[in-house]
């Protein structure tokens, strides 16, 4: 079973008023697998990698005639920079209610992440 680091997104601000700290807004994934946060669409995944490769998965929650669907793999991210993956469509939600999503890492060696939320321009 894998162990989730449970993200909360950090809010971007509408007409680019305020910065935000990415560097401080990262959290070491430590001896956690993955994460899971909550979707709605516009939310998007900072990872930053030190020297260690790894590859992101992102967890289908749809089944379909009952069957799982494979996840979706990022191939390798970049190291020694920070990647960024989403927003991720409803079929990723888990199906429990939740509209939570989940994705793993295939290491957590120098891993940090941050959710980022992106409001709409309307």
């Amino acid at each position: 079973m894998a162990q989730l680091l449970s993200l909360t997104p950090t809010n971007l601000v509408l007409g680019g008023t305020s910065a935000v700290d990415l560097s401080s807004a990262l959290t070491p994934l430590g001896s956690n697998t993955g994460v899971l946060f909550t979707n709605n669409g516009r939310v998007v995944l900072a990872v930053s990698l030190g020297t260690t490769a790894t590859t992101a998965t992102s967890q289908i929650g749809v089944t379909i005639q009952g069957q799982p669907v494979t996840g979706v793999s990022s191939g390798a991210l970049s190291v020694s920079m920070i990647n960024l993956l989403g927003p991720w469509p409803v079929q990723f939600d888990r199906t429990d209610g939740s509209f939570d999503v989940e994705v793993d890492f295939s290491q957590s060696i120098s891993v940090s992440v941050a959710l980022l939320y992106i409001p709409g321009a309307i």
